[in-house]
């Protein structure tokens, strides 16, 4: 029997999958947060000489603005040879579609309540870290009531934004690092142990893109939920839908914080609860008879 070369004769060629190409794609993957915070510095500088301003609601704009670009040109750069895409989205019937979309919608919203009571017990605990999380949500202006421009930037630019590079682009590499012989075009299933290895990664991307301990902590437990809706799915926008209720539902909390003062602990249990169920939810609603 002859032995062909790979490479030779139409053979396919031998594939290199050795310990150089995971630290490549696992390089890359963490790349993905320190390109995504450069854009936001340089932006504003290219903008403020090219327009010979020092407006800092147009620099804002421009930081804005040229990260979503970032983001979202990557992801489409990558997006037809993702391995978690799928051809079929899950589900696939309309009116469990609309249900998927009702759910998400609702898990958002008590996502953000039980988080953000959850903080209300835990951050007066650690008296420094309360000051330093407070005062940069004023810097976000997230503090008071939020502005139309900052409402659209948190609700609707960021999650687009952190969903195309994060769920999309990070997790696009540390998978290829960790499963090294997926083909893309075919889309088989990513093994759950690397899967979840690679959704480790991209979600410490994403808390540590937060610049700060308190946000860090809750965006890697959220960046893992996220990831896990885009593999059940297989549409990212599931994962910005996701995204967006989360970060929209916060404009709530001042009303709702009134109505909660004193019943955190509940709160934060019943959350819990619910957040629980609706998960459940999206699991069934997204199985493979969907």
């Amino acid at each position: 029997m002859e032995i062909g070369i790979p490479g030779e004769n139409g053979e396919p060629p031998a594939p290199r999958h050795g310990a150089g190409y995971v630290a490549k794609w696992l390089l890359a993957a963490v790349s993905t947060a320190p390109a995504y915070l450069l854009v936001q510095v340089l932006a504003p500088l290219v903008a403020g000489i090219a327009l010979l301003t020092t407006d800092i609601d147009v620099l804002m704009l421009a930081a804005t603005l040229a990260s979503l670009a970032l983001a979202v040109l990557w992801w489409l750069y990558l997006r037809p040879r993702s391995i978690l895409r799928r051809e079929e989205a899950r589900p696939s019937r309309p009116a469990r579609v609309v249900l998927l979309v009702c759910t998400l919608l609702a898990l958002g919203m008590v996502l953000q309540v039980t988080i953000s009571c959850a903080l209300s017990l835990v951050l007066p605990l650690f008296p420094e870290v309360m000051d330093g999380y407070l005062e940069l949500m004023e810097l976000a202006g997230l503090s008071d009531e939020m502005s139309l421009a900052t409402l659209v930037e948190v609700a609707v630019i960021a999650p687009i934004a952190e969903e195309s590079l994060c769920r999309g682009v990070a997790l696009e590499f540390s998978l290829r690092a960790l499963c090294p012989g997926q083909r893309p075009s075919s889309r088989p299933e990513a093994p759950d142990a690397r899967f979840w290895a690679a959704n480790a990664i991209q979600a410490l991307v994403f808390g540590v893109m937060h610049l700060n301990v308190v946000q860090g902590v809750y965006a890697f437990a959220l960046g893992l939920l996220l990831g896990w809706v885009f593999r059940r799915t297989g549409r990212l926008r599931a994962a910005v839908l996701l995204h967006m209720a989360v970060n929209a539902s916060s404009a709530l909390m001042d009303p709702l914080g009134l109505l909660l003062d004193g019943l955190l602990v509940p709160a934060v249990v019943v959350g819990g609860l619910v957040t629980a169920a609706l998960v459940w939810a999206v699991a069934r609603l997204t199985d493979g008879s969907a």
